[in-house]
């Protein structure tokens, strides 16, 4: 017997999470200390459940929106950082050579018509 309202409640809890790591994306290496990662960490976490247990929604909302517009460029960096890690992991797995900016640009330049 399949519970659909489970799989549901499952399904809105992992699309929270994704969104909240997207944007709460920072890593120990950012923090000055340990101890401040974990508070970073056990912040976003007590978010994330609040949001998926339906717990002061309006308050964590306006929270995460007014973190995204202080810190869009350190997201944005950490995005781009997470792509390139994943690029090259997907390379290495293949064996290839990972591929930078500079060697697509090169790339790209060579057949370009002059």
């Amino acid at each position: 017997m399949v519970v659909a309202s489970g799989t549901n409640s499952f399904a809105k809890e992992m699309t929270i999470r994704k969104r909240m790591g997207n944007i709460f994306n920072k890593r120990v290496e950012d923090f000055p200390s340990l101890r401040d990662y974990n508070d970073y960490l056990e912040e976003v976490e007590d978010m994330t459940v609040n949001l998926v247990e339906g717990i002061d929604v309006p308050a964590i909302e306006a929270k995460v929106a007014r973190y995204q517009k202080e810190n869009a460029e350190q997201i944005m960096n950490a995005q781009a950082r997470k792509a390139e890690e994943f690029a090259a992991a997907l390379a290495a797995s293949k064996g290839q050579p990972v591929q930078t900016d500079v060697d697509m640009i090169s790339e790209i330049s060579d057949h370009v018509p002059t």
